[in-house]
């Protein structure tokens, strides 16, 4: 089954889980939490540096600067240098970037749908958690 421009299918586990594989390293880079929010933040245009800080939130500036780094090396953002007084640098999301960011899509739908079941699901993990630890 296709969308019109990219086939569906399955990525093989042997792809994902072999250490050396260029499809791990991107796979740890790009599924990381402040990575997907970078790229959710970035998705309806380029922001500065500060602005991606402020939508992001809650993020170091250290840590922002290595995602955005290595997104950047995985060639998911671009840094782009806007000459004006002051210069200023911008990151928006590479082709590769956008492809990403909607197929974020369905996966955000599918947490956000099931948000309270997996509220009822911590609650119940909780009790028993504290009911065993109070047995002991």
């Amino acid at each position: 089954m296709t969308d019109g421009m990219h086939p569906k299918r399955r990525v093989s586990a042997g792809e994902v889980f072999e250490r050396a594989s260029l499809v791990r390293v991107a796979f740890q880079t790009i599924a990381d939490t402040w990575s997907m929010l970078i790229m959710l933040a970035l998705q309806d245009g380029a922001l500065r540096y500060n602005e991606l800080k402020r939508a992001v939130g809650g993020v170091s500036e250290r840590r922002l600067s290595q995602t955005l780094k290595q997104l950047e090396r995985d060639g998911v953002v671009d840094r782009n240098l806007v000459r004006a007084i002051p210069s200023h640098v911008e990151y928006s999301l590479t082709a590769i970037g956008e492809e990403v960011v909607d197929s974020l899509g369905p996966l955000l739908a599918t947490i956000l749908k099931n948000a309270p079941e997996v509220a009822r699901a911590r609650r119940r993990y909780d009790e028993r958690h504290a009911q065993s630890a109070q047995d002991t």
